[in-house]
């Protein structure tokens, strides 16, 4: 006789859920940990008596009361320490000192140029945040966990780069073995625009109830993070989301990508691509972010190209959204949220060529978090890691 499951608690699952709860409340009680958590009180006074025990977690004192028996603050100790969060982007490396309850204590943004090589510019972010530790009064110790965005296909599982080819000094060895050169502590690693989305998600959507959502990046190239049912997705081989590739029909000039295909969206509609454009007639410019400045000034010429770069963007979108079918595509990078140009095009083009059924009530806008979604996702995965080490920390014995 086949027995039915036993459903057993996970006490891991248990204590992620109650750090999490705090991380968003700052400072709560026992009472609000438990509204917050979904956990039963019983459960919640269990795990966080293992918590304030092993040091994770800190009695505050008496909370302000709502009606009866005042309830005792919780919150992270002062000694916790921090977590790192980095975002490299092509020509560019933003990074964010934080503390437990995900405020950040420092930041700062580095121009590099991301073939430079990983000795180069993780050297440069080492001094950067060294001095800003020094400056805090801590020390480099205070590091409990790194997390980094990374602009290129990534193996997730293993944090190798898998693409582009020659990825000059990042490609040799696994991004986390990198890092570790520097400081010694738990990192993780994702590509840039799975961070971007995950700080997306978490800081607008999820407390909305939208629970599916594409997010692009578009700026030097073209990238999209897939949120599916509350979780980020990533796809087997940790490609999921690489639209940069995928061929757009129906135009007239035949441009070759660096794969070997031709009209791929990132030699079509990406930054790079309305770049060289704009060279070959004559403009000074050489990044996205000198397009999108020409784009707000009103600059014609560059206006339609990244108009003709939307609806590029929109025909190859409009297959994936008919087949995923999300609630919104959020728009994040240096020309994703030109709303008269980018956007426009991009609207145009998808829910002329989307189903029905699948664009009727999707919402196609700008990133809330604008630049903050790479820094804040980050922020949020080198925390949950942060959490995993001091919950393994935990005697768990006879619990």
């Amino acid at each position: 006789m086949e027995l039915s499951p036993v459903l057993v608690k996970d006490p891991k699952t248990e204590y992620k859920a109650l750090l999490h709860a705090v991380c968003a409340q700052g400072t709560t009680t026992r009472p609000q940990l438990a509204a917050l958590s979904g956990l039963p009180r019983s459960s919640v006074s269990n795990r966080v008596k293992d918590l304030v025990e092993g040091g994770v977690l800190v009695d505050l004192g008496q909370a302000e009361s709502t009606g009866g028996r005042r309830a005792g603050g919780i919150g992270f100790p002062d000694d916790a320490g921090v977590v790192l969060a980095v975002e490299l982007g092509s020509t560019h490396a933003r990074w964010r000192l934080a503390n437990f309850a995900a405020a950040p204590l420092a930041d700062g943004e580095l121009p590099i140029v991301i073939t430079w090589g990983a000795d180069e510019i993780i050297g440069l972010i080492e001094t950067a945040v060294s001095a800003a530790l020094g400056g805090l009064g801590l020390s480099i110790g205070s590091i409990r966990s790194c997390a980094v965005g990374f602009p290129a296909p990534l193996n997730f599982a293993e944090a190798r780069v898998t693409g582009p080819p020659n990825m000059a000094g990042w490609d040799h060895e696994p991004i986390t073995a990198l890092i570790g050169k520097w400081i010694s502590v738990p990192v993780v690693v994702d590509n840039d625009v799975n961070i971007m989305a995950w700080g997306e998600y978490e800081a607008k959507w999820r407390q909305e109830g939208i629970h599916d959502l594409l997010f692009i990046k578009h700026g030097t190239g073209i990238g999209c993070g897939v949120i599916a049912d509350g979780k980020l997705y990533r796809g087997s081989e940790g490609t999921a989301g690489e639209v940069g590739h995928i061929p757009v029909a129906g135009l007239e000039e035949t441009v070759m990508c660096t794969c070997g295909s031709n009209n791929c969206l990132e030699v079509v509609g990406s930054g790079k691509a309305i770049v060289r454009k704009l060279q070959a007639q004559g403009y000074q410019v050489a990044t996205a972010s000198d397009v999108s400045q020409l784009v707000l000034q009103g600059d014609l010429v560059a206006m339609n190209l990244v108009r003709d770069a939307g609806k590029a963007l929109g025909a190859v979108m409009s297959g994936i959204v008919s087949f995923f079918n999300p609630a919104a595509i959020v728009m994040g990078g240096s020309l994703g949220a030109l709303e008269i140009s980018l956007l426009a095009g991009m609207r145009e083009a998808t829910y002329a060529t989307g189903t029905m059924f699948s664009t009727r009530h999707l919402r196609i806008v700008p990133s809330r978090l604008g630049r903050e979604a790479g820094l804040h996702g980050a922020t949020l995965l080198a925390l949950d890691l942060a959490y995993d080490v001091a919950i393994d920390g935990l005697d768990h014995r006879g619990r």
